[in-house]
């Protein structure tokens, strides 16, 4: 008897790109629910995210320059930047003078002109607060130790105590205009700053730069 032979059925082939194309596709509906069945790598990854924001921070809370910043800011419209790019003016940290229970924070503004401005600041009751800024060029900034300052009194004089409090002695009375050395402080009572000069402390807001 004659033999029957069935053909077999021809399977279609697919071009490359159409084999491509699923892959794609199979993996884009793969992860969203890879992601959903699993929750714990989820949370995982968020806390990670967490700790790297954490690690770049630069500033310490509650210090000094903490409570500068915002205020500095304020006065000169610039952000502050840890790392200032040189064609792009901005704050950055330059120095500081930590006193008693005070201190001057000095920020460079990387602008034309060099100029830099300084960040009076305080504590009290546990937290530092901003005062008052100054800015100039590097040179003429004050009051700071180791410049001069100018008393700035119109018309009278300024109280020198024996201590910077309003509880000192006075020990003298400088005039409008006097110029004066700082070689002390900054230091902080009475709610107010205080600086040493060659006769005693005087407050803060008496002196200006020369």
């Amino acid at each position: 008897m004659p033999t029957l032979r069935l053909a077999s059925p021809a399977v279609p082939r697919l071009p490359r790109t159409a084999w491509i194309v699923a892959a794609i596709v199979a993996v884009l509906l793969i992860a969203p629910l890879a992601y959903l069945l699993f929750p714990a790598g989820r949370a995982t990854a968020v806390r990670s995210g967490g700790s790297r924001a954490s690690a770049t921070a630069t500033v310490p809370i509650n210090s000094p320059e903490a409570a500068a910043i915002p205020g500095v800011e304020a006065k000169t419209g610039l952000r502050f930047s840890g790392r200032c790019k040189p064609s792009i003016a901005c704050l950055s940290f330059a120095s500081q003078m930590v006193g008693q229970e005070a201190a001057a924070v000095i920020f460079s503004t990387a602008s034309p002109g060099g100029r830099q401005c300084a960040g009076y600041t305080y504590r009290s009751g546990g937290s530092w607060h901003f005062l008052g800024a100054v800015c100039g060029l590097p040179g003429q900034l004050s009051p700071l130790v180791g410049r001069n300052a100018t008393v700035h009194v119109p018309g009278s004089c300024a109280n020198v105590r024996d201590r910077g409090s309003l509880a000192g002695r006075v020990v003298t009375c400088l005039y409008d205009g006097t110029v004066v050395h700082i070689d002390g402080g900054p230091a902080y009572a009475d709610s107010r700053l205080w600086w040493h000069e060659m006769h005693g402390w005087m407050a803060h807001d008496f002196l200006i730069a020369p």
